[in-house]
């Protein structure tokens, strides 16, 4: 923190391959830094040059004075000896937007370590490399050769913003410049060989003029650091707002080649960062518009969102698409519907507001507007007011209008101005007078959903772990080995295996028909794909049967009960090598990978976060009884769920998957039980060896 703090309010800046040449980036950099004021020394260096933009050059680091940060833009064949100069010179850091490290291969791996160990050979401290620099707006030091500071002023705001991609950082700076939103500070930490995205974050929480935070993360240094400063910014009352890069198979490709760092997985990811109090976004225009929103508005608040437009049409479409985002619409009280009466036709008094509906006898005059926003603002139903807006008559007189009603609510309004050029001097009003807007309706639904999910309570907190379990030999699971693991907390099915026909239908006979007869093997993941699954058999002829069509494919067979009624869902933990032991939950059976409804927690899971869980899943509705149907035993489904939790947390990543598909959930009062279960145990080493010899590959591919 103090080496963040001496980068960031430096005394004396050196500047590598200063220039004259505005055109250069050293050159611009230094006319940046004068530019918007920075207020320390400048420190021009450049062995072919005694005065660079009127200050004094020197020809290398150690023939100038001391020096607190040190801008590297050179070829990457001169990084290493041009840092390890800055490090003896006693430089505080260095800025290295130079590329080609460990973002091109094992060589350039090599140089970025070497760079680290002279810098910390010396107390060195780094950023980048492969970066676009940094500013700090409180004090005008734009450490970037970016022209998007091609401007008379910058906005100093209250938003930090940390990006892995100097060009993202820009973009996200241009685009909330243009809409006259401004940051704290702006960090590109590009390859994170040293100084690192954790850092900056840290630093931002312990900082006063810094509100809100936005982070964009390609990969991860230190995950589980980097959970535990969300949850510190969560508990310091800042919002978190998170652009995660790797979202798919191909995204994550793209941020290994980009800034050599893993991915992961996104969707543990998402889970882990969303449990911590983050609000994940997937555009980056989004994240910088919803951390001014928290920031101008506070929390989110009861009620629903209203919606004024100047179109019909527009009111229409937005209706529609807060639908399928599940963004609930207000209903207008009476109050409010008497107000809007006064200047709105009888038929148009209902949430969305049709400006273009307003009694014709009023004319032209801006006060319909201006009645209409404060009548929906100070509705008790509305807690958050978009305006889209198209062409409309007296275009900026109307936006002026609206905004006088909307500012006596104190409530949270977003503008969208959908029109293009001719919009340009609705958009200077909205700045002008401190209103928020973005230009698609798509991007002002997206900010309000970040704004929303932003939940300032207090986290709940996870269970301890419990005592460790002993884990089953090395190996793929057959099912009755999973069920035995499974003991530790979760109802299993009554099945036992069988070798012969007659061994079937005796067991069979003594559990009651119906029964199931499956295959038991390690090489099967979707037993019923390869005909290792027969159902509802009802006599010992069906199972003798059966076990002549299952023993052809596997070396013995299981006979269990035919459960019948209730909710399947898939209930399972996972190893992540990033943030440790997870479970996840959803809809299951044979229908698990079409719908794709399923939640992940981070283990141990307590009972909140279980629940916290399940009402975010589709199937919620099912299991607390849809249509008049009988709800389902959730307590038992939570303590279902928590079991899974301790036992992954319990055996670690010795346990790197299990999965229990289906989970049968009863009616209420009756309770869960296990229909089917398989995992992979690790050794101490982290091996995992085929057990089976029945066959040499795989009946259907893990």
């Amino acid at each position: 923190m103090e080496a963040i703090a001496r980068l960031l309010e430096p005394k004396r800046v050196a500047v590598f391959g200063a220039s004259d040449d505005r055109g250069k980036w050293g050159g611009r950099i230094m006319y940046y830094l004068a530019l918007h004021g920075f207020p320390g020394e400048v420190i021009p260096i450049n062995p072919r040059r005694q005065v660079v933009q009127g200050r004094t050059c020197y020809p290398n680091i150690g023939a100038a004075p001391p020096v607190d940060v040190a801008v590297i833009s050179v070829p990457a064949a001169s990084v290493v000896q041009t840092v390890r100069e800055c490090a003896e010179a006693g430089v505080g850091c260095c800025v290295i937007i130079s590329s080609g490290f460990a973002e091109v291969g094992e060589a350039g791996r090599a140089a970025q370590e070497e760079l680290v160990a002279i810098a910390r050979a010396h107390g060195t401290r780094l950023v980048g490399p492969n970066c676009l620099g940094l500013i700090n707006f409180r004090n005008g030091m734009a450490l970037t050769s970016a022209r998007v500071l091609e401007v008379e002023r910058v906005i100093p705001g209250h938003i930090g913003l940390v990006t892995q991609s100097g060009a993202l950082m820009l973009s996200v700076y241009n685009r909330a410049y243009d809409a006259g939103i401004g940051f704290s500070q702006v960090v590109s930490v590009g390859n994170q060989a040293d100084l690192g995205l954790n850092d900056f974050f840290e630093h931002w929480i312990e900082d006063e003029a810094t509100q809100a935070i936005c982070l964009h993360v390609e990969g991860l240094i230190d995950a589980q650091r980097f959970l535990t400063l969300l949850r510190r910014a969560h508990a310091a009352g800042k919002p978190v707002i998170v652009l995660k890069t790797g979202r798919s198979l191909q995204g994550e490709a793209a941020a290994r080649s980009h800034t050599a760092s893993l991915a992961g997985s996104y969707a543990v990811f998402a889970a882990a960062a969303r449990g911590a109090g983050a609000v994940l976004v997937d555009d980056m225009d989004v994240m910088a518009l919803a951390a001014q929103m928290l920031i101008r508005f506070g929390p989110r608040r009861a009620g629903g969102i209203g919606v004024i437009s100047s179109s019909g049409g527009l009111n229409g479409i937005t209706a529609d698409r807060l639908a399928d985002l599940h963004l609930e619409m207000a209903r207008f009280d009476p109050a409010s519907e008497a107000a809007l009466a006064e200047v709105m036709l009888p038929t148009h008094l209902a949430n969305p507001v049709d400006l273009g509906a307003r009694r014709q006898e009023l004319g032209e005059g801006m006060a319909v507007a201006t009645q209409a926003a404060r009548a929906v603002i100070r509705d008790p139903n509305v807690g958050l007011v978009l305006v889209p807006m198209t062409t409309a008559p007296h275009y900026e007189a109307t936006v002026g209008a609206l905004l006088d009603g909307l500012e006596a609510g104190g409530k949270p309004v977003l503008f969208v101005v959908t029109p293009g050029s001719v919009a340009t001097g609705v958009r200077s009003l909205l700045r002008e007078r401190g209103a928020l807007y973005c230009d698609r309706l798509d991007d002002g639904l997206r900010t309000i959903r970040a704004y929303l999910d932003h939940d300032p309570a207090p986290l709940p907190t996870p269970l301890a772990c419990p005592p460790r379990v002993e884990a089953p030999r090395p190996g793929y699971l057959t099912e009755p080995e999973a069920m035995a693991l499974l003991a530790h907390g979760v109802p299993v099915v009554h099945e036992q295996v069988v070798r012969s026909q007659d061994e079937a239908a005796s067991a069979a006979d003594a559990i009651g028909y119906p029964v199931v007869l499956k295959g038991v093997t390690d090489r099967v993941v979707h037993k019923s794909d390869a005909g290792l699954v027969h159902l509802d058999l009802k006599d010992p002829a069906a199972v003798r049967s059966a076990f002549d069509a299952v023993s052809a494919l596997a070396p013995s067979c299981l006979v269990a009960k035919m459960e019948r009624g209730g909710l399947e869902l898939i209930l399972g933990a996972k190893w992540d090598a990033q943030f440790g032991p997870t479970v996840l939950i959803g809809a299951g059976g044979v229908l698990v990978d079409l719908l794709d409804d399923v939640q992940i927690l981070l283990a141990p899971v307590s009972h909140a976060m279980a629940a916290a869980a399940l009402r975010r899943l589709r199937v919620w509705r099912l299991l607390e009884g849809y249509r008049g149907r009988a709800p389902l035993d959730v307590p038992a489904l939570l303590d279902t769920i928590v079991a899974v939790g301790q036992l992954a947390a319990a055996l670690g990543p010795l346990l790197p998957e299990l999965d229990i598909n289906p989970l049968l959930v009863r009616e209420a009062g009756n309770g869960v039980v296990a229909l089917d279960a398989r995992g992979v145990v690790r050794d101490s080493a982290g091996h995992i060896e085929w057990r089976s010899t029945t066959a040499p590959e795989p009946l259907i591919a893990r």
